[in-house]
């Protein structure tokens, strides 16, 4: 079976992509898989084995690690909706790597981003069962920063180290670290202090739509993972959100004596994989 020249480029584009300290930028990558690969990428055989891939019938998510460390992608997809393409495994993505999925038309799930295989972490969100949709949640918990853009502009996502706030800490931490958002099953919130900072960028508790664009216009969205991203214009200066959350909180608290927002999620005690790397 003969392999098309777009297959061959884009071959040649994820493999200088995962080459560490590769000199091509991640935009020129886009740039190039943009043009060159979502034209129409066909694989001539016999007619039973000819298969034609457009942009037209799949979304394709790009990640990009500038995290500073390795770490670990899982996936989970919709009960009774179509898997990733390859139905991907778990796996390490290195520092400064790159790489890319597709996911078909009637997709709807989930990239699970962090230092360990915890599904509590960070998230990509994602569906294609209408116009693309993406969005970074924070909403289960928070492992590492994370932005996504569509058409070179940040959509989605928060590119604080919620890790590093000054004088704000994590009430609920295990193996990760990844911070437990205790907002998780509160509809309309309001974000707990440790997350505060991304509220209305991503996900920080379950109706925090402000995070979410709808209607994308491309099918090729770019995740990036750090402080380095490109974060979306609304995400908020940390620090007057920082502020403004904590006299939310006091005010909520001085009409409800005696409750806290994160009590009921206090002291849970789990253990998940350790840090997820790839020999070699």
């Amino acid at each position: 079976m003969q392999i098309s020249f777009q297959i061959a480029v884009f071959m040649l584009v994820a493999l200088v992509a995962a080459t560490p300290n590769c000199p091509v930028s991640t935009v020129g990558l886009e740039a190039l898989y943009t043009t060159t690969v979502l034209s129409t990428i066909t694989i001539t055989g016999t007619p039973e084995a000819k298969n034609t891939i457009t942009s037209a019938n799949y979304m394709t998510v790009a990640v990009t690690n500038q995290l500073g460390n390795d770490v670990s992608l899982s996936f989970g997809s919709n009960a009774g909706g179509p898997s990733p393409v390859g139905n991907p495994s778990p796996t390490a993505l290195h520092d400064n790597g790159f790489t890319q999925y597709a996911f078909p038309t009637g997709w709807a799930g989930r990239i699970y981003v962090g230092p360990n295989l915890n599904p509590d972490g960070s998230k990509i969100e994602g569906s294609y069962t209408g116009p693309p949709d993406i969005d970074v949640s924070y909403v289960d918990g928070y492992s590492v920063p994370i932005t996504c853009s569509s058409e070179g502009t940040a959509v989605s996502g928060c590119n604080i180290d919620l890790f590093k706030q000054p004088g704000i800490s994590c009430n609920d931490q295990v193996d990760g670290p990844v911070c437990l958002n205790s907002a998780q099953n509160i509809a309309n919130g309001p974000a707990p202090p440790f997350f505060a900072a991304c509220a209305g960028a991503a996900y920080t508790y379950p109706n925090d739509n402000d995070a979410n664009v709808s209607n994308l216009k491309s099918a090729l969205v770019s995740c990036c993972i750090g402080t380095s991203c490109n974060a979306p214009p609304r995400q908020p200066e940390q620090g007057n959100t920082l502020h403004d959350e904590r006299m939310r909180i006091r005010n909520t608290k001085s009409h409800l004596p005696g409750r806290s927002v994160s009590s009921s999620f206090r002291h849970r005690h789990r253990h998940y994989s350790p840090r997820y790397v790839i020999d070699g």
